[in-house]
């Protein structure tokens, strides 16, 4: 079972507060409910940016492990070629066989 390595949990959206001195006297009609949209739509772009930055580490470790993985098959890929080389060079014919 893999470890957990990264936690994403989304948040409330809508969970903000109305500014301070938010009275029925120096607000207009609306603006409660416009001051708690845009907190929602704040909110919402720093859960997007903060995705953002947890996708980028995924895929940035991701390209490090198939690297990793590239070297390591060139690394095979070189060594079959070797022996390949050397079986190919060998006659079968000259080699004696026990009795």
């Amino acid at each position: 079972m893999p470890f957990v390595q990264r936690r994403v949990e989304p948040r409330f959206l809508c969970r903000g507060h109305v500014p301070a001195g938010s009275t029925a006297q120096g607000w207009p009609v609306g603006a409660e409910l416009e001051a708690v949209a845009n907190g929602a739509l704040t909110t919402s772009l720093k859960q997007l940016a903060s995705l953002l930055t947890t996708a980028e580490d995924i895929f940035a470790e991701l390209t490090a492990q198939l690297t990793a993985v590239a070297d390591r098959s060139s690394n095979l890929r070189q060594r079959l070629d070797k022996v390949e080389g050397c079986v190919t060079s060998v006659d079968p014919k000259k080699i004696p066989v026990r009795k």
